[in-house]
């Protein structure tokens, strides 16, 4: 088939759709989408919260606990130790499917009758480490989010096999890191952003295989270098000593001096380490991946991000998880061994040819389904034979043809469309669309989603961020006692036992801003993850165009400007001077 341009439903935009997309919804059996791949994207991230944690008694066992959904919602919230015992059963809310009324309005009646699980966690990460949510086989980590097979670290995002790493994201394989973003097998690491296989390292940017080095950036294979200046071993270690990291002041201003030098120096367009014939923004040991952001491990996926554990294969508009998945469609925190699962929300673990599912698990053959486990043949949550199940889902799907969900923008939910966006359980601002597709107040609502007043008051502060000692030297014993007031936003947060010792160890200061303002510090200044340019190499010949950088090597286009265009996730206005793949290399290799 060929290559078709369609409108996006929701905004109205054209975007297209090529052959060998035709040849996947063909092989799985689903029509082409409505929506963009952005509005996809941002419609699926609009059902994943991450981050905000609330207070709430379990429906179950009564116990005030922790959970990612807030008392007011008026879901019934278990903990994960009442959810996942034998305690109850999903079948006991199964409901006969009523052809007169849309799809998606029964499925919310059914999700606000089904117990959910009050955080996304599996029991050893729930009792090991409680202060968390969407994990697993954590142990003693706190604070840490959509994180898998990580112990003794805190403050963290997508930390995957990782040890002791304190406010560190999007880091695999990585031991001792502090402060660091996007990094990989490292070791002993202070402010690393972009960086492989290093250790003993401090503000490196775009670095690897790099050991001894500081404030330094598109190293590779270098030691003993400051400033991208090239020292002997002995004047390395003296020189280094005049930089006392445990100081907050010291740290803080050697974190603006580095980025201030990293500008000087081209970027790459993009990370697809390891990795062939893939399109994207940090794409991992990966091949035939196209369009594809934080995946670690695909093979022939599309429009699929934040994959954390390899793999996930065959597989189109899937966010989040990974770990054995095959054939995954339209779908959010979703894997673990699943095949053919499509529409899936916060389901998995040996979960196969499932449609519409919410927290389901080792099951299969089930369509609309909530907290089903370990059953077969399920519609709506009520149990069916095979015969009887296999007819009344094709009568489901051309009933939810012929009677579509509008949502309030006016936009039809047919077979094959995810849930809608003003369905999800959570307030915008509290998800993850929020953080890549930012939308005001009034936005939000003219759109008909849910918006949340954040409190920032939980906890009572009894000092200011001002008034923590300046180095971790003369941090008493009694300071993890304190609620300390965020210098951002004033929410109150305390500093643990382990962040403590942690900080002593490798003498980093202690942070001064909440987990949520730590994240949002993290991600504001990164290249856009989800959204890529059309974009021109900024190598004018000699140097670069705007006479930043000056070339060290001659490239294939001698002194003429590169004419080379490719696509990118450094938006125009960004201030990085952007190389194409082969003037970087010429600068680096």
């Amino acid at each position: 088939m060929e290559a078709k341009a369609k409108h996006c439903q929701n905004c109205k935009q054209q975007f297209g759709i090529d052959p060998e997309d035709f040849s996947f919804y063909e092989k799985i059996q689903v029509p082409p989408p409505t929506f963009c791949p952005e509005c996809r994207m941002q419609r699926r991230l609009a059902f994943a919260n991450i981050f905000f944690l609330y207070k709430r008694p379990c429906d179950l066992c009564k116990k005030e606990v922790i959970s990612r959904y807030s008392p007011e919602k008026g879901y019934i919230v278990y903990c994960p130790k009442c959810w996942w015992s034998d305690k109850w059963e999903a079948r006991e809310y199964g409901r006969e499917y009523d052809f007169s009324r849309p799809f998606f309005e029964q499925f919310e009646e059914l999700r606000r009758s089904v117990p959910l699980l009050g955080l996304s966690v599996d029991l050893r990460s729930a009792n090991e480490s409680p202060y968390t949510n969407d994990v697993g086989y954590l142990k003693n980590c706190y604070l840490l989010f959509t994180s898998n097979y990580s112990e003794n670290c805190s403050y963290g995002h997508l930390v995957v096999q990782s040890k002791d790493c304190v406010n560190s994201s999007f880091i695999n394989s990585c031991e001792l890191s502090f402060d660091s973003f996007h990094c990989y097998k490292v070791y002993n690491g202070v402010d690393l952003n972009y960086t492989l296989s290093s250790n003993n390292s401090a503000f490196l940017w775009q670095c690897t295989n790099c050991s001894d080095c500081f404030a330094s950036v598109n190293l590779k294979n270098k030691r003993y270098q400051i400033f991208n200046n090239q020292y002997t071993k002995e004047e390395y270690e003296k020189k280094i000593k005049e930089y006392d990291l445990g100081s907050y002041q010291t740290y803080q201003q050697l974190k603006k001096s580095s980025r201030e030098h990293w500008l000087k120096f081209p970027v790459k367009t993009f990370w697809q380490e390891f990795s062939q014939d893939v399109s994207g923004l940090f794409v991992f040991q990966s091949k035939n991946c196209k369009n594809c952001f934080e995946v670690t491990g695909g093979e022939d996926c599309r429009f699929t991000s934040f994959i954390l554990v390899p793999k996930a294969k065959d597989s189109y508009d899937y966010t989040m998880w990974g770990d054995g998945a095959e054939l995954v469609y339209e779908s959010v925190v979703t894997g673990e061994g699943v095949r053919n699962v499509l529409f899936g929300d916060e389901t998995g673990i040996g979960l196969y040819d499932a449609y519409y599912t919410k927290l389901c698990t080792a099951s299969s053959n089930l369509f609309g389904c909530v907290g089903v486990n370990k059953k077969s043949y399920c519609i709506l949550n009520k149990q069916y034979g095979k015969e009887q199940y296999e007819k009344l889902v094709r009568r489901i799907i051309a009933q939810m043809n012929e009677m579509p969900y509008r949502d309030t923008q006016g936009n039809l939910y047919r077979y094959g469309e995810f849930f809608p966006m003003e369905c999800s359980p959570f307030a915008y601002n509290e998800t993850l669309a929020s953080q890549y597709y930012p939308l005001t107040e009034n936005e939000v609502r003219e759109r008909g989603y849910a918006w949340k007043q954040l409190d920032k008051q939980e906890y009572r502060a009894t000092m200011q961020a001002s008034d923590l000692p300046d180095h971790i030297g003369d941090a008493p014993d009694t300071i993890i006692k304190e609620v300390v007031a965020c210098m951002n936003c004033a929410r109150g947060f305390t500093i643990t036992k382990q962040e403590l010792a942690f900080s002593r160890k490798l003498n980093v200061p202690l942070s001064r801003t909440c987990f949520y303002c730590r994240i949002g510090e993290k991600l504001k200044d990164q290249p856009h993850p989800m959204k890529l340019w059309n974009r021109r190499c900024q190598c004018g010949g000699k140097t670069s165009e705007n006479k930043v950088y000056t070339n060290v090597a001659e490239h294939p286009h001698k002194f003429a400007p590169c004419p080379d265009e490719f696509q990118t996730s450094y938006a125009p206005e960004r201030p990085e001077i952007v190389y194409c793949k082969e003037c970087y290399q010429m600068e680096i290799i």
